[in-house]
């Protein structure tokens, strides 16, 4: 499964990702689908929904959703629309995480998965704060995230986190980290940043 991390300010969104598609069987197999694609894509200006877990679901919701000059209305049809497609996916095959990220306004992010019972979480930094998405499949388990999370913070150390050319190169040397603890995570690295 992909590896995508964005952070969010105030002013812009980043966002980084390995090229690989993955899709699991009913037995829990997984595929590597041929070509390398972001598990992002824009799809205004100023948009972009990021998608891991199933290469089927980020196909439906990228030919749903197409790329126009114009943002579209994150509104509760959008939104139900979206959460519907993660959900056709069972839980207990392969989990499907989805971000849709707007700079239009104000800087949010929103996320859903399809487990039991979730909600639309909403990141909207603001004082100057950041907000940090870690999308991975599961063989990333609670122990790896905390570890990912760890060593994206020293990552920050080093490269620094005021400019967003700094917080790119610690999301890119953090998804070489991700590719060590996953065999479904790709080298390639894909990266897109929208400012406000």
């Amino acid at each position: 499964m992909s590896f995508v991390s964005i952070i969010a300010t105030e002013q812009w969104i980043s966002a980084v990702s390995d090229g690989n598609l993955v899709e699991f069987d009913k037995e829990g197999n997984w595929q590597i689908k041929p070509g390398k694609k972001p598990s992002f894509f824009r799809i205004s200006e100023c948009q972009f929904i990021a998608c891991t877990g199933s290469s089927e679901a980020w196909s439906r919701i990228k030919k749903e959703f197409p790329f126009k000059k114009e943002p579209y209305p994150l509104d509760k049809d959008m939104l139900n629309q979206l959460e519907e497609v993660v959900r056709v996916v069972p839980q207990n095959q392969q989990d499907v995480l989805l971000v849709v990220a707007d700079a239009t306004n104000r800087v949010t992010c929103r996320m859903i998965s399809n487990q039991p019972d979730t909600k639309w979480t909403v990141i909207e930094p603001e004082s100057g704060r950041t907000g940090t998405l870690f999308l991975a499949g599961k063989l990333i388990d609670e122990k790896k995230i905390r570890l990912i999370s760890k060593e994206f913070n020293r990552l920050l150390q080093v490269h620094g986190k005021d400019e967003s050319k700094q917080v790119v190169l610690a999301q890119r040397e953090l998804n070489k980290i991700a590719a060590t603890l996953d065999p479904t995570i790709g080298t390639r690295i894909y990266q897109l940043l929208i400012n406000k």
